[in-house]
């Protein structure tokens, strides 16, 4: 998991983000009128109560769209989240500028008129910087010409904030006179180069993008328009509508944008349920499985954390006095691993049915995954044939979690026996590898009411809010808890007890179980 995979991960497991943004504008809008009412209307000029008004209906404005972007069904998108930094940038453009207008003219305040404009100057190349990343996210800038761009735009940002920050020491871009009034420099158009830097980068983006025209038109909408406003208001000091116009441009951004990625998710949507229930329907779901075989009971489950799941579980009867039993979890979520996690059960089943010998199935299976995994995936296997007749139960591992067995009503976990992951090695290397690398036989005996359980490692590594781990002494309380449940109601008191350990955290891996229990030897 990289950076922003981890960082994107923590986000969407902070449930106050979206009552605390909207709050935050809210307040900011808030105190900007009371700091109205404090001040005083009766010193404002009336094309500065405008400004201020314009403000504050933009800040609401921010605020209605924030809550819009967060609660929607693609709130934990990359690209909402690049969204709605920029509109909370945007948002407090528009704090500063009303500010910025109640402290001109007030000698006593000449410092924080000073300051605010100092961030408001910054604040606007962190908002350029900010939709650039929007944009390169959103519709999909690829190359090398841009991945240089990228490094420019990240570099200049640095000196661009420092050239407004200079201004706290001397007069660049604008000055505060004694009488605590605002006047722009001879130097103040330098300001917008690096917007005008990002422009031209983004313009070469745009031309090389397969985004569609009109996504592009709008993205171009977001510089024509706030230009536009610029060229009509630069003679006029006392009209600063340059965020509200910014503003315009986010609303119209928000409604293509938004609207089309809606169409594109609810086919993709349609797609993934499509795909979602092929493999619910190529994963063995009628229980009790096997209802003349009275000598077992067996249950599993499989709850993927997207659409469609590496995780599988797979059983079947490979001669009249064997059963196979697998639980696997492939590297990865969703389609990749789902398509991948639907081959390794395929070969499973073939070579389980031809041999019977889990670690000569495994190894078997390896080779022909290996085998041109240009992907790098890979899948942990625990795989077992149950002698019906004696109770023999003989497994091999593939880098799986740890068994679970209980034997005369008490639980504990079994050692591993070795055996790397599936498609991690091929079997050329296995032989210079270490002997924990390589697949082994282990076998156990299983008696009338003794049971095992396996699971991958969604069920230990489920986390809450405060995101510690379920783990395994949990795991190990909940299966103690049920000392001769079958394993139907051992699998749905885990999935309690996992579920009111997350509770309401969201779901970040797929979460599969198989329980299976002896009920009386064979021939009784």
């Amino acid at each position: 998991m990289d950076r922003n995979e981890k960082l994107l991960k923590w986000i969407r497991s902070q449930k106050w983000l979206l009552p605390s943004g909207v709050a935050m504008l809210i307040l900011l809008a808030a105190v900007g009128m009371a700091l109205c009412f404090i001040s005083g209307f009766e010193r404002l000029e009336p094309d500065w109560i405008y400004n201020i008004g314009v403000d504050v209906l933009g800040m609401t404005i921010c605020a209605v769209l924030y809550y819009g972007c967060m609660s929607g069904k693609d709130s934990q998108e990359e690209t909402t989240y690049l969204f709605v930094a920029m509109l909370s940038t945007n948002g407090f453009a528009l704090f500063l500028d009303e500010c910025a207008w109640l402290v001109q003219g007030v000698p006593e305040l000449q410092m924080w008129n000073r300051i605010i404009n100092v961030l408001f100057y910054a604040n606007g190349v962190l908002l350029v910087y900010q939709f650039w990343r929007y944009v390169r996210v959103s519709l999909r800038f690829s190359g090398r010409l841009m991945q240089w761009a990228s490094y420019a735009v990240q570099i200049l940002f640095v000196p661009a904030t420092l050239a407004c920050w200079v201004n706290l020491f001397a007069p660049l871009y604008f000055s505060v006179d004694g009488l605590g009034v605002y006047r722009r420099e001879a130097l103040y158009l330098f300001s917008y180069l690096y917007a005008l830097f990002c422009i031209v980068v983004m313009a070469l983006g745009l031309h090389g993008s397969d985004a569609p025209k009109r996504q592009k038109y709008i993205v171009v909408s977001f510089v024509a328009i706030p230009l536009a406003n610029a060229i009509l208001t630069a003679n006029t000091f006392g009209i600063s509508t340059q965020y509200i116009a910014t503003l315009v441009s986010i609303v119209l951004i928000y409604s293509v944008l938004f609207a089309d990625r809606s169409k594109s998710l609810a086919s993709t949507e349609t797609e993934l349920a499509m795909a979602s229930g092929i493999q619910a329907h190529m994963l063995p779901n009628i229980f009790p499985p096997f209802p003349e075989r009275e000598e077992f009971d067996l249950y599993a489950v499989m709850d993927p954390a997207k659409e469609v799941g590496g995780d599988f579980y797979d059983f079947f009867m490979i001669d009249g006095d064997h059963l196979a039993l697998v639980v696997a979890d492939v590297s990865g979520k969703g389609v990749p691993a789902a398509l991948f996690s639907m081959i390794a059960k395929t070969m499973l089943k073939m070579q389980a049915q031809t041999h019977c010998d889990p670690e000569r199935v495994l190894s078997e299976v390896n080779a022909s995954l290996s085998e041109g995994n240009e992907e790098d995936m890979f899948v942990t296997v625990w795989l077992g044939v149950l002698q019906i007749s004696t109770g023999d139960l003989t497994y091999a591992d593939a880098g799986h979690e740890r068994l679970l067995l209980r034997q005369d009503g008490r639980w504990r976990f079994l050692p591993k026996n070795g055996g790397a992951a599936l498609a991690v090695f091929t079997p050329e290397d296995l032989k210079y590898m270490d002997e924990k690398y390589r697949f082994r036989n282990q076998t156990i005996h299983l008696n009338p009411g003794d049971a095992i359980f396996q699971y991958t490692d969604g069920v230990t590594e489920a986390s809450n809010e405060a995101n510690e781990l379920f783990g395994d002494e949990r795991l190990l309380a909940a299966v103690v808890g049920a000392p001769s449940a079958g394993p139907e109601d051992l699998l749905l008191g885990v999935r309690e007890k996992l579920d009111e350990f997350v509770k309401d955290a969201p779901q970040f891996d797929d979460i599969t179980m198989l329980a299976l229990q002896m009920r009386k030897a064979a021939g009784e």
